[in-house]
């Protein structure tokens, strides 16, 4: 053929194309694969958060967050799994649409006119080209965002039950501190609140009892702090996040304390001054409190996030949006470097998965005969799964530090799976195209 006739029968294929994507077959098409997709993603995240509801719940509880708390916490915890749910949903709604195709005889008709090979390829290039773009705005955008908004809600779940008081018998844990509430029969007044300040905590009473607030605080690596208080109350805070800390008739014991408490989870309270060991010992001999004091009234200057510390969202390496991964900045340490790394790593791999899932399908079409009918889906999801497992271990062997080790590994891989993938389609395509569950 010459030149002008080769560019002729492109234009034409490219105009057969476009105009094959432009009508109603195309978008009937695209329209089954997206509502069997949202049907196959809604019941596997049912299934995740049925799974996950007694941990959300108990965190919930566990930070005082009321009913629309705990629905917005289970909301955001969703996102968890939606880049592999979307793979999956994915390659079974691309796996029954095309065997049902083969099956009635759409891709005989489409492979007889001569353009089915590249009609059919346009649908999937252009699905896998959705699931992986899908993909990374799940995982890389809407994943990061939720985990910040599930902290920020339990920070502001926190913060509204402090501002109710502190309930009696309850242990509240602090970054450095333990308090615990208990009442008291004695008369006192509380300590004067400051003009206009909104009180945060308050330990006294709601019924004309007086509350004693016992708080404990490690001060060393062996040395910790008693404090004890008719009333206590935090007024505030402020714009700036200032918070006013008022104490009545209060008493202070430091002492050598060789088992210090756990926190709330089990570990040792954070040690605000690393040298208070050694200079509360000097002069003290071991075994004997060296401080006590007793006083009236104390006020002190505090900032909430030495109550409820809330660092920023670009701190944590999990809440960090896809894009700030790429063009972070080398002024972090090496481990937060290599977890920001490997977690790129993973959300892009797990991206891929969603664009080798089409693929995946027409591989599970291939393989589906009456014999293999029964477990040819379920096998092509564990194919999925497995090249998802396979990748994991590869990016945690090469341990990424920079962003093209974190990318360059899930794209060779995926791309000899992909490549390996449609070399066996090719191979099969007679399998592909011929219907093979009708009963002769």
């Amino acid at each position: 053929m010459t030149a002008p006739s080769l560019e002729a029968a492109s234009t034409g294929l490219r105009v057969t194309l476009r105009n094959f994507l432009r009508g109603d077959y195309a978008r009937g098409f695209f329209a089954r694969i997206a509502s069997q997709t949202a049907a196959v993603i809604i019941l596997i995240e049912a299934i995740f958060l049925a799974e996950h509801f007694t941990w959300v719940f108990r965190d919930a509880v566990r930070h005082e967050a009321d009913l629309s708390g705990i629905g917005l916490i289970l909301a955001c915890t969703s996102t968890e799994i939606f880049d592999l749910a979307l793979a999956v949903a994915i390659l079974m709604a691309g796996y029954l649409t095309l065997l049902r195709m083969r099956e009635s005889r759409e891709l005989l008709v489409l492979f007889g006119s001569g353009l089915g090979p590249y009609q059919l390829g346009a649908l999937i290039a252009i699905l896998s080209l959705t699931g992986l773009f899908i993909g990374l705005v799940g995982s890389g955008v809407a994943d990061p965002l939720s985990r910040y908004a599930q902290r920020s809600i339990l920070f502001s779940s926190e913060l509204r039950s402090l501002k109710k008081g502190v309930a009696k018998n309850e242990f509240y844990y602090f970054p450095s501190y333990v308090a615990y509430a208990m009442d008291r029969v004695e008369g006192g007044a509380p300590p004067p609140r400051a003009p206009g300040a909104v009180p945060v905590i308050d330990a006294s009473a709601k019924q004309g009892h007086d509350r004693t607030l016992f708080v404990y605080q490690q001060t060393g690596a062996n040395t910790s702090r008693v404090v004890t208080a008719a009333q206590a109350r935090l007024d505030g805070p402020d714009r700036s996040g200032k918070i006013v800390l008022n104490l009545n008739d209060f008493t202070s014991h430091t002492f050598d304390d060789p088992h210090p408490a756990a926190g709330e989870n089990g570990e040792a309270p954070a040690v605000p001054c690393a040298n208070c060991t050694r200079i509360l010992k000097q002069g003290s001999p071991s075994g004997l409190p060296p401080v006590s004091m007793k006083v009236r009234d104390m006020s002190q200057l505090m900032m909430v996030d030495q109550l409820l510390p809330f660092t920023a969202r670009s701190s944590n390496v999990t809440e960090q949006i896809i894009f700030e991964q790429l063009f972070a900045s080398d002024t972090q340490t090496g481990a937060d470097r290599a977890a920001q790394k490997r977690l790129l790593a993973e959300r892009f791999s797990r991206s891929l998965l969603s664009f080798l899932a089409p693929l995946m399908a027409l591989l599970g079409v291939t393989m589906t005969n009456r014999l293999t009918n029964w477990f040819a889906l379920p096998l092509s999801c564990l194919l999925l799964m497995a090249v998802n497992l396979l990748c994991e271990w590869v990016i945690t062997s090469v341990a990424p530090l920079t962003v093209a080790g974190a990318l360059l590994p899930p794209l060779l891989l995926y791309g000899g799976i992909t490549c390996a993938v449609f070399t066996l389609i090719v191979w099969r395509h007679n399998d592909f195209v011929r219907p093979q569950l009708a009963r002769a």
